[in-house]
C-alpha cells in the first residue's frame, strides 16, 4: 500500500492558515466536529471547493457519494454559483488524525503546503439536481 504523503482541503475561501470550523454535515457526530477536514482523496475533497449556495427559503442540502469510483454530488436544496472559483488545498497528513476510511479531522489551525484553483465549471459533469 502507498503511504500518504499529505490530504486534501476543499474550501471555497483563499486562506494562509486554515483554522478549525464548527461544520454541519448530515449523517453521524463525526460529520458535525469543530474542526478542519481532509481527505487522500482528491475527489472527495474537490465538492468542499464548491460554491453550492442556499436557495431562496435559505436551504443547503447536498450530499457526496460515489458511483464506479464516480463522484457524484446531490443538491437536495440550493444551487452551485459557477461564477465563484474555490480552493483545494495539500495540508500535512501529521497535522490530522483519520476518523474513517475517507475523512481526517485537525482540532488545531494548519498552514497548507500549496492549494490550487477549482474552477466549478469543470465539475457540472459531476452534479446532480434533485427538484
Amino acid at each position: 500500500m502507498k503511504e500518504i504523503e499529505f490530504l486534501y482541503h476543499g474550501s471555497r475561501f483563499l486562506e494562509e492558515i486554515l483554522k478549525p470550523n464548527q461544520t454541519t454535515g448530515i449523517g453521524s457526530l463525526k460529520d458535525s466536529l469543530c474542526a478542519i477536514y481532509a481527505s487522500q482523496d482528491r475527489n472527495f475533497a474537490i465538492p468542499f471547493a464548491l460554491s453550492i449556495m442556499a436557495d431562496e427559503s435559505n436551504s443547503c442540502v447536498w450530499k457526496l457519494s460515489f458511483e464506479d469510483g464516480k463522484p457524484k454530488i446531490i443538491i437536495k436544496t440550493g444551487k452551485l454559483d459557477t461564477s465563484k472559483v474555490g480552493y483545494l488545498y495539500k495540508v500535512p497528513i501529521d497535522a490530522f488524525e483519520q476518523i474513517d476510511g475517507h475523512q481526517w479531522v485537525s482540532y488545531k489551525p494548519v498552514k497548507p503546503i500549496e492549494y490550487e484553483i477549482i474552477d466549478p465549471n469543470k465539475y457540472l459533469h459531476w452534479i446532480v439536481k434533485y427538484e
